[in-house]
């Protein structure tokens, strides 16, 4: 059977010959078994690119070991939360808008090749997001399913303009579940599982809303698709979409802030503390130290108790934008 390739793929195999670096080379073996056509007359050139990408991803990771890089992100800010989805979704561009970041950003598959993490504002902290690899049955990096599962929550990106977005959707979900990684709604408890599985919270985006101003193709493939995660549209070219899924990632995120003052003197409300919901007095004062917590005498709050500078037990609940003057 012919192989019938196609104009594109042999503008990748060009870029392939020109490539000057080992990644440039690796990225455009990664893009010519994307668009390869996939029949029985190509299997043997598929194995071959297949072949030739795995020998040189070992040999790029033998050669990062040696240098100590690390392709695990390190958590900063208030939060991590990882950006994961197919080719072409709209990751990069995304990140790129919420943070000050500067990725790589094409209109070719696996343009995004190592993660790429940005600090996004709200109000005054930093939430650390991070571009990853996208999923893809031709080709992922192991190291994408390492950062998920160590991140605190995720965004699925799916662009329900592309050729089958429901497909893009289940085969993102269903790569993620053979490697143990569940996507689970924020705030819901950790369903029943096999032993070593984990659960992520996460929401389900619609990126490029934009292309898709009467929201017919938004409303279609949210009917379309069977998922129980929260669904938001998203445009990079709409301030207010991105707003509002800040304020979303910072509710997923389960925390509050906390500001500290000495006594006598005013707080200070440029850095705040970020707890856990539900956090007391007591875990405030072992985050800032371990000494706080074992000589704390008492504390007075300003926000959530029933008056400003009122005295609190030590297992008073925060709640956020609350002041506290700790006295040991």
């Amino acid at each position: 059977m012919p192989a019938n390739l196609t104009p594109e793929y042999f503008n990748a195999e060009k870029a392939y010959k020109a490539a000057q670096t080992e990644d440039e080379k690796l990225a455009c073996l990664q893009h010519m078994l994307a668009v390869i056509p996939k029949h029985k007359g190509t299997e043997k050139l598929q194995a071959d690119l297949k072949r030739r990408i795995a020998m040189l991803k070992d040999r790029l990771e033998r050669h990062a070991k040696k240098k100590g890089i690390s392709y695990r992100v390190k958590p900063e800010g208030a939060g991590q939360i990882v950006l994961i989805g197919p080719p072409n979704s709209g990751k990069s561009s995304l990140l790129a808008a919420l943070t000050h970041a500067e990725p790589e950003i094409g209109d070719y598959p696996f343009t995004t090749r190592e993660p790429m993490p940005g600090m996004a504002p709200y109000k005054d902290i930093q939430i650390q997001l991070v571009d990853l690899p996208p999923i893809s049955r031709e080709h992922c990096e192991s190291f994408v399913f390492d950062n998920i599962r160590g991140a605190d929550g995720a965004l699925l990106v799916i662009d329900p303009g592309s050729t089958d977005p429901v497909d893009d959707y289940q085969m993102t979900v269903e790569i993620l579940q053979e490697k143990k990684i569940l996507l689970i709604p924020p705030g819901e408890e950790f369903p029943d599982a096999n032993e070593g599985s984990v659960a992520v919270p996460a929401l389900l985006l619609f990126s490029k809303n934009d292309l898709d101003p009467e929201g017919e193709l938004t409303a279609l493939t949210r009917e379309l698709i069977d998922t129980n995660l929260p669904i938001r549209p998203v445009s990079i070219h709409n301030r207010a979409t991105l707003d509002e899924l800040t304020a979303t990632l910072f509710g997923m995120l389960r925390i509050i802030r906390v500001y500290t003052k000495q006594p006598g003197k005013p707080p200070d409300l440029e850095a705040p503390f970020t707890v856990p919901i539900g956090a007391t007095v007591l875990d405030l004062a072992g985050i800032i130290h371990k000494d706080f917590a074992e000589g704390l005498k008492s504390a007075r709050v300003w926000g959530s108790a029933k008056f400003d500078g009122q005295v609190v037990q030590r297992d008073h609940v925060l709640q956020d934008g609350d002041i506290v003057e700790l006295t040991m």
